[in-house]
């Protein structure tokens, strides 16, 4: 294994400092803020959000470290998703205080469905649902709801059809939002694939995502991603995973990440896409080939953390193509470097 270039001691205490600010950030109920901006940057007009995901997310960027204090902070937040969690084994993206208007969705079903078999936690079967919410080519829609194509997947149409119940508040969301009924969402495919993992029903999903890399149109592809560290990210935790299918495009992917490092180790445009792409580099086993791209990285999301323990607000999800929302909060930026930084700190154990 290579020897680390980045001191132990201060990758031990950029971990703990970051586990800490998390403990004390967390909610009572479980769950972790977010939030929503016009400013691309989350810098002014922030306003908070609901929601189910990004709880999932920065608890699965934690199960890449272990302490006492991970653990009880993942236990409240799956106890938090858990209450979250509707018939059929399903989620929505929002969640109380905020009303029941919006259907339920692939994205946060699979990203909580993963969570919960990572840490052994039993839930309704929900294949079936999700594999009856695809399109004649193979995706699978962003939102679970009724469609014109006749589904014989029952607890499909359990799901499904009460959406109708909100046919008021589905119809103003759709049409006040970018979002639509068909969605077809290339960075939600990639979570489903992760959850489902590869068998024939997910096979368009690796097709269309070897596809954008070949179109070098990982920056515009999915409407809610915005970025192409994001869509790497989320791409190669399926090879993590043992999807061997992606590894014809690991130069490709290596090298565009490479091409956006900046003097002072920074990727991309700020230090959320730098822990994106490091976690993505240390999937594709980019350390072997003794690149000294990850440690300059690491280096630089060290240098990045606050006197909180915690990591800068910024974007990681948008309300469309048009950019003009912005959600993301100190919290889940930590999650992403937490995960970054202990994952390298594990490459020397």
């Amino acid at each position: 294994m290579p020897a680390l270039t980045n001191s132990r001691n201060d990758l031990d205490q950029a971990i703990a400092g970051g586990i800490d600010f998390l403990h004390a950030m967390q909610l009572p109920s479980g769950t972790f803020r977010i939030f929503c901006s016009p400013h691309p940057l989350l810098e002014e007009n922030c306003k908070p959000d609901y929601s189910t995901f990004q709880t999932a997310q920065i608890s699965y960027c934690l199960n890449f470290t272990e302490s006492a204090k991970v653990q009880e902070i993942v236990h409240k937040a799956i106890r938090f998703l858990l209450g979250e969690m509707q018939d059929g084994g399903v989620w929505r993206y929002s969640c109380s205080p905020n009303p029941d208007y919006l259907p339920p969705d692939v994205d946060d079903t699979a990203c909580i469905s993963f969570l919960f078999k990572r840490n052994g936690i039993s839930l309704p079967d929900n294949t079936g649902v999700m594999l009856a919410n695809r399109a004649s080519r193979g995706l699978f829609y962003t939102w679970i709801l009724p469609r014109l194509t006749w589904r014989t997947d029952t607890s499909y149409w359990r799901v499904a059809l009460r959406q109708v119940l909100k046919l008021r508040q589905l119809y103003w969301f759709f049409s006040v939002t970018e979002c639509k009924p068909n969605d077809l969402d290339p960075v939600v495919n990639a979570n489903v694939l992760h959850y489902l993992g590869e068998r024939p029903e997910t096979r368009p999903i690796i097709r269309t995502l070897i596809q954008i890399i070949e179109d070098q149109t990982e920056e515009t592809c999915d409407k809610y991603y915005g970025s192409r560290f994001t869509f790497y990210y989320f791409l190669s935790r399926n090879l993590a995973a043992g999807i061997r299918a992606f590894e014809p495009v690991r130069d490709t992917v290596v090298k565009r990440i490479k091409s956006y490092l900046h003097p002072d180790g920074v990727i991309g445009n700020h230090i959320l896409h730098t822990a994106l792409a490091a976690c993505t580099l240390m999937d594709w086993q980019d350390w072997k080939d003794h690149s000294c791209v990850l440690d300059d990285a690491i280096q630089a999301i060290l240098r990045a953390q606050g006197s909180s323990g915690g990591w800068q607000r910024l974007p990681f999800y948008y309300s469309g193509p048009s950019k003009k929302l912005a959600w993301g909060s100190e919290e889940i930026t930590t999650g992403f470097c937490l995960e970054a930084l202990s994952r390298y700190r594990s490459l020397q154990s």
